[in-house]
């Protein structure tokens, strides 16, 4: 079965617009991460559910319930238990051909019938009927299994029961319906635990006091939302926080960033608004936009099992490839002044790919020797010149600065290409999806 492909990227969300009351709702999709961390997760195998005495037909509804929701959800190449025990026996490796099993046990299972005496009234008259019960309870756990690593991912727990009651025996729910109605109960969220999920957030706009400068400026973006003329919209509010200030303006804007998948756009604006005012709540948005960019880098990395650092090292080389000149004599430089480690890590990557390329590559004590001699500082901030002047020197004619900005889920590799020979930049990375590290 192929594999679904989680896509995330600008403009992901659907936009609805509802008129309710004072405040105008924006109501929008957004992704979220599964319970269970399947990063690296591609191909899996149903094993049989543990069992314990008596359990035999719960273990067994369990194994096929699962197998049967983990295809539904169209996110893993199904794997037959067969095959992982077969590579078992011979001893093989199982990790080249599952990257996880998922299974789980019975912790609790108990089904009885009963009967009690219950008195009605039936035709003005008192009766005692004989009412018959019959209920069954189930706790279970289930769990992927790393192949790789052997980790367990989980569990998550679950537990339920389902009862059936009528004063005819024969009437009586059978156990094996009732497991199932219980079983099928307690996996409704299923899906949410093993694989990506969309769930709707409404954000109410903010409005501005009647008596304020800036209310009939809201009434017309407010107005422009509500028309679905969202971009504009957008602009709008920022039009007016740049004018008068407003911090509604300025979160209503944070909104339709959100709403628009463009989260890292919305940090941005916000943390420019917050160094302006300082104010908590406008805090407590980036707080909340800074989540949701989480559960969106949470999203990228299922399937993926490189690590944020290899993957956007190896997105920065194949970009500053297509800039790179046959001949071209490389100096790489790493320009960071926070997490310093991390970009020399992709430092180090770079050269070992440029070199392995057939590209010369300058020797960094080459460089801090010239630097040296010419009395300059290579640490920080570094003028275009004089990485020119240095790059001439060392014989080199395209200089790779290697920087990181932002922290936690907004953190990005920033990459510059410069032409030493003409002091121009080639190239320059962006601040999308693909630099966050």
């Amino acid at each position: 079965m192929p594999k679904k492909i989680w896509k995330v990227a600008p403009f992901l969300a659907t936009l609805a617009l509802f008129a309710m009351g004072c405040a105008t709702p924006v109501r929008f999709e957004v992704p979220r991460t599964p319970t269970l961390d399947i990063q690296g997760i591609s191909r899996v195998a149903v094993m049989p559910f543990e069992q314990g005495v008596g359990t035999t037909a719960v273990a067994q509804t369990l194994t096929s319930e699962t197998s049967r929701r983990l295809m539904a959800t169209n996110q893993f190449t199904m794997v037959a238990a067969s095959t992982v025990n077969a590579v078992q026996v011979r001893g093989g490796d199982l990790s080249a051909y599952i990257d996880a099993k998922f299974t789980g046990r019975v912790t609790g299972f108990n089904a009885t019938t009963t009967q009690r005496q219950q008195r009605r009234t039936v035709a003005g008259e008192t009766v005692v009927v004989t009412n018959h019960l019959r209920e069954v309870s189930i706790s279970f756990d289930y769990f992927f299994i790393n192949a790789h690593t052997g980790v367990i991912i989980g569990p998550v727990s679950r537990s339920g029961r389902s009862t059936s009651s009528n004063d005819n025996p024969a009437n009586l729910t059978s156990y094996s319906v009732l497991i199932q109605r219980t079983i099928n109960g307690q996996l409704a969220q299923f899906h949410q635990d093993v694989a990506p999920y969309t769930v709707r957030l409404t954000r109410r706009l903010e409005s501005e006091p009647r008596n304020s400068p800036a209310r009939a400026q809201m009434d017309v973006a407010e107005a422009q939302v509500r028309g679905q003329n969202f971009m504009a919209a957008r602009q709008s509010y920022i039009n007016i926080w740049e004018q008068h200030g407003s911090i509604a303006a300025a979160i209503n804007a944070s909104i339709l960033f959100e709403a628009a998948g463009d989260l890292e756009g919305g940090i941005y604006f916000m943390e420019n608004v917050f160094v302006a005012t300082g104010a908590p709540r406008v805090n407590t948005v980036i707080a909340r936009l800074n989540r949701e960019l989480t559960e969106v880098m949470g999203l990228e990395a299922i399937g993926d099992a490189r690590t944020a650092a290899e993957r956007v090292t190896e997105h920065a080389i194949a970009e500053v490839q297509r800039t790179l000149q046959a001949g071209a004599r490389l100096w790489i430089h790493n320009n960071a002044t926070m997490n310093i480690a991390l970009a020399n890590d992709v430092t180090d990557n770079m050269v070992y790919t440029f070199l392995n390329a057939g590209y010369t590559v300058v020797e960094r004590q080459l460089i801090d020797l010239i630097a040296l001699e010419q009395g300059l500082h290579m640490d920080g901030s570094v003028a275009d010149g004089d990485f020119v002047s240095i790059g001439n020197l060392a014989g080199a004619n395209t200089v790779i600065v290697i920087g990181v900005s932002g922290s936690g889920p907004a953190r990005r590799l920033q990459v510059r290409v410069l032409d030493i020979e003409t002091g121009t930049v080639r190239m320059q990375s962006g601040t999308g999806v693909a630099w966050r590290i």
